[in-house]
């Protein structure tokens, strides 16, 4: 057992000897007329110590490029990879309203109504402004509604759920009517 273990604890501390660190400073300057290179540290546990600066005056931008990119591929270097520009933070968007039609009725009581296939969402304003809103699932036969008004100087927002799987237009209409009058919504809906 005394054997097996000392094998296991000589192969780990080899792994460990056989791990190579790299650690390197790179600076590499082009101002169009020389070229420094600088590289500092070590590879592989070897150290590196490279520091020269070349005349680049008579060198297009490809020739330069292709100048640093040898000496680097000389000592084992690869070009550092350059930084990555920030994503500049974006403002979050409303929902947009899926509907087929949108209309905007002035007058007394302005109100912004926004119709689709299943679904209704009206802003009433006036003296008694209210929010409604109407979506119906034809799959499962909910009838979803919100409403959101001032009553008495409390703030009251409804919501309610409904099983309409075998109601008629007609008869989900009725239904709505029926609770904005239990509930009083200070409008009559258009």
């Amino acid at each position: 057992m005394k054997t097996i273990l000392t094998t296991l604890l000589a192969l780990t501390g080899s792994l460990v000897l056989a791990q190579k660190h790299s650690s390197l400073n790179r600076s590499i300057n082009d101002d169009g007329k020389t070229l420094s290179i600088r590289v500092n540290g070590t590879i592989n546990g070897e150290p590196i110590d490279y520091n020269r600066t070349f005349d680049v005056a008579n060198l297009t931008k490809e020739e330069r490029d292709a100048l640093r990119v040898r000496v680097l591929d000389s000592l084992n270097v690869s070009m550092p990879e350059p930084p990555k520009a920030p994503v500049a933070p974006r403002a979050p968007q409303a929902p947009r309203l899926r509907s087929e039609s949108v209309t905007i009725i002035s007058g007394d009581e302005p109100t912004v109504v926004a119709r689709g296939a299943n679904d209704l969402t009206m802003a009433v304003g006036g003296k008694n402004p209210y929010t409604k809103e109407v979506k119906y699932n034809s799959e499962s036969g909910e009838l979803y509604l919100r409403y959101r008004f001032q009553k008495d100087g409390e703030e009251i927002t409804y919501e309610r759920t409904l099983n309409a799987r075998d109601k008629s237009k007609e008869e989900r209409l009725q239904l709505i009517e029926g609770i904005e009058k239990e509930i009083g919504v200070p409008a009559k809906s258009r």
